[in-house]
């Protein structure tokens, strides 16, 4: 069990790999490569199996150049019982290897059932233990409670839905409240105070999700929360690239993620090149990307011999 604070892991990892990619693992059984496949079977079993294999291989391919792993369960929910059981050992493998474990769960309920999820993903030795969670708020303080004490009791991390990088996120998180502030920037504020009432100085472990198809709100949210890791996802697939997530680190590198699925995982390949080397040329392309207009993670320049 690590009691370090959760954000200053996250930035070591961005820090030691000049990398803020969060490799975002979805595997969907018409899209993984034939090789994942155990023969020819096609029946939950076999996706399962090769739901397991497809991530284990992408993790050991881009651990050196992503800091984290987020791991959507439902992808592994779809495939019962057997994909659970992959889910909890691609989570344990990323932890193994020393990416940050984000389960992406986006849980929010009330009471003893809140504190069955967090005991469920966050305590120490839990079945599907992470380091971090996503979590829906709007069920309010008292549904994120026991996720919150294990962020200080065993360094854990938990990100709040804020701003999504969907389309229809709008509907309802940019609604004016009466006097014409937008429903997010409300729960930003609240999530200050909650920041303080978690005590610490510096980074808190409870972060935000916003994503970088809304650059404007993005911005927003880290002058509202400037204490927050943020889980930013849309990048690549949905449209946003390098420039929408500059803002993440004007300052230097920090303990903030770009979490990119699809355009890591699905790559298009050149001729004879396996999955894993397609999926390592585009998270090499998204870093030089980044870079470009974030100049903290931007590598040296090589020297010559």
């Amino acid at each position: 069990m690590s009691t370090t604070p959760y954000p200053l892991r996250l930035l070591q990892g961005v820090r030691e790999k000049l990398s803020p990619i969060c490799l975002g693992l979805d595997p969907r059984p018409d899209l993984m490569p034939e090789e994942c496949w155990p023969g020819s079977r096609r029946d939950a079993g076999a996706a399962a199996e090769a739901a397991e294999n497809f991530g284990l291989r992408l993790l050991e391919a881009l651990a050196p150049h992503a800091a984290a792993v987020k791991v959507q369960i439902a992808f592994y929910e779809a495939l019962g019982i057997r994909g659970l059981e992959a889910y909890q050992r691609t989570l344990k493998e990323a932890r193994r290897r020393g990416l940050i474990a984000i389960a992406d769960v986006k849980r929010g309920d009330i009471a003893s059932t809140a504190e069955a999820y967090a005991a469920a993903h966050l305590a120490p030795g839990a079945p599907f233990e992470a380091d971090a969670v996503t979590l829906s708020p709007w069920l309010g303080h008292d549904s994120l409670e026991p996720f919150l004490g294990h962020c200080q009791k065993a360094g854990k991390g938990v990100y709040l839905l804020l701003h999504t990088s969907n389309p229809g996120s709008k509907d309802v998180q940019e609604l004016p409240l009466a006097d014409g502030t937008p429903l997010y920037r409300r729960l930003a504020v609240l999530m200050a105070g909650w920041q303080r009432d978690l005590g610490g100085e510096g980074m808190s472990p409870l972060g935000a999700v916003v994503g970088a198809t809304y650059p404007t709100e993005l911005a927003d949210g880290l002058a509202l929360l400037p204490r927050a890791p943020f889980l930013v996802p849309g990048y690549g697939a949905q449209g946003a690239g390098g420039r929408e997530v500059a803002c993440l680190y004007a300052r230097g590198p920090a303990p903030h993620l770009v979490n990119a699925s699809r355009s890591l995982i699905y790559s298009q390949r050149e001729n004879g090149q396996s999955f894993e080397d397609g999926a390592i040329a585009a998270a090499l392309a998204m870093k030089a990307e980044i870079g470009r207009f974030a100049p903290a993670l931007a590598p040296p320049p090589s020297r010559a011999p």
